[in-house]
């Protein structure tokens, strides 16, 4: 996991040497990841996640041990031969803080990064097989795409490290509180990110002429929650809607940047105008139009489920949309890596962080993420007006937002 933020203890250098050691390997950080959870023995991870041989898992636990990442926490017979087995714990997570990481040569950050983004994937698939992805109405699961200036930008940054430092404190209060109770404790996995995506050219049609949406008002009605049904079911028409909400195109435009059958792109964006999902903007004429007139479209209002009406969704649609979802995080993800801006800026944000909760908890941090999400929007919306006075170029940048429930272990 990277954050922006960490206390380090001892030098760089040596905090660098340490990480070193967990980022060797995956299946290294994947010890490190479940143990800080709960406690296992080689024999256990191996049984539950592989990782070459029983040999070479317990090379890793050696491994990690030395260098500070394992701490033993008890032996006791194992289940098989009757011979010992040494159960661990990991005190810390592997997180790097902005000056550690900005030690990293570029195409190591950019390993690290793609390989913490793995492990994310690994995990949004594990829940969804289990069935615990959308088992909870509240799960919070969004990416959005941003047009912010450098304030905007560092303001954005700030709040998810913020958030992402409470997260430890809650899980600290959740704990006790499920000593206290012995209730049985849930897994939840947060994942956050925002980094800045590629940044595209400016249409004819303009960039920061944006028309601001209709209202916040996210969609209420069983009528509403059918429009965003037609949207979720076709990946092209989430991928318009994402791209309207960064500028007005037109489909001619679109289906220049992101091909597909022409005809087909003109009827999805028809759709959406019927559908009142886009509103028509400028119409322009001449130069490679040869006399046709060129109509650009905008995003009327994002298309996305706030956590009240998410839970009003069919389950069937709750599950096929938030494998779409996720495989649209995962292009813009993948577009991000290619032209090299995911890690462009140090400061940036991505971690992912497995938490054990109790039911207060849970709400507390539902609570804060949607708060969150909101709150980017307004951001996005000040950023736009400063950048109309300022003329300052405008920075693209993906946030991603994600709470869900993960299967359960056997805790100890």
């Amino acid at each position: 996991m990277v954050a922006s933020r960490l206390r380090v203890r001892g030098s760089t250098e040596s905090f660098l040497t340490r990480l070193a050691v967990v980022f060797a390997d995956p299946v290294r950080l994947k010890i490190v990841t479940e143990l800080f959870m709960r406690e296992m023995s080689p024999t256990q991870f191996y049984e539950a996640f592989g990782g070459g041989s029983p040999t070479r898992v317990n090379r890793h636990f050696k491994r990690l041990a030395e260098f500070g990442w394992l701490r033993l926490v008890r032996k006791a017979r194992g289940s098989g031969r009757g011979g010992l087995e040494h159960f661990y714990r990991a005190p810390e997570l592997a997180v790097f803080d902005t000056a550690t990481w900005e030690e990293l040569p570029r195409p190591i950050q950019s390993e690290f990064s793609w390989r913490i983004f793995e492990q994310f994937a690994e995990r949004v698939n594990e829940a969804l097989e289990a069935g615990t992805f959308d088992a909870r109405l509240d799960r919070h699961f969004t990416w959005t795409p941003l047009v912010l200036d450098e304030e905007g930008w560092r303001r954005v940054v700030a709040a998810l490290d913020g958030f992402f430092e409470s997260l430890f404190e809650e899980q600290d209060d959740a704990k006790l509180r499920l000593a206290r109770s012995a209730r049985e404790p849930m897994l939840a996995t947060v994942g956050l990110a925002a980094f800045e995506s590629p940044r595209f050219e400016r249409n004819e049609a303009g960039l920061m002429d944006l028309p601001q949406p209709d209202s916040r008002r996210y969609a209420a009605s069983p009528s509403d929650l059918m429009k965003l049904a037609k949207v979720f079911a076709d990946p092209m028409n989430l991928k318009i809607m994402t791209q309207l909400n960064l500028r007005p195109m037109s489909p001619t435009g679109f289906h220049d940047r992101f091909g597909g059958s022409k005809s087909t792109v003109y009827r999805n964006f028809k759709m959406l105008e019927d559908w009142g999902w886009l509103g028509r903007g400028e119409e322009l004429s001449g130069g490679k139009r040869r006399g046709s007139t060129e109509t650009y479209f905008f995003a009327r209002q994002p298309a996305i489920f706030d956590s009240c009406n998410w839970s009003k969704a069919p389950t069937a649609m709750r599950e096929s949309s938030s494998w779409r979802i996720f495989e649209q995080l995962a292009e813009q993800v993948r577009e991000a890596f290619d032209a090299g801006t995911f890690d462009a800026r140090p400061e940036r944000h991505h971690t992912w962080t497995p938490l054990v909760l109790d039911e207060e908890g849970w709400q507390k941090v539902i609570a804060a993420v949607d708060g969150l999400f909101h709150w980017l929007l307004r951001e996005q919306d000040d950023a736009k007006r400063r950048m109309q006075r300022s003329g300052e170029s405008p920075v693209i940048t993906t946030v991603y937002l994600a709470v869900f429930e993960s299967p359960r272990f056997p805790f100890r």
